[in-house]
């Protein structure tokens, strides 16, 4: 059998790509910010990035620009 390693990002960093909602404080009930991609793979990218994160699937579609 054959092994293999997955390589982590710390717990304090997204991985690259990744689809991330950002939160003010360790209460994870206001969001400051997005970064990532929607399902319908619109770029999303706004406000700030903090170490209180979540990451994981994708946003919700939003209408590309016109």
């Amino acid at each position: 059998m054959v092994g293999t390693t997955a390589l982590l990002a710390p717990s304090s960093e997204a991985a690259p790509g990744a689809n991330c909602t950002y939160f003010s404080d360790e209460s994870y009930t206001t969001v400051v910010g997005q970064y990532g991609r929607d399902c319908c793979n619109n770029p999303i990218a706004w406000g700030t990035k903090t170490p209180h994160h979540e990451c994981g699937g994708c946003f919700t579609c939003t209408p590309p620009p016109p």
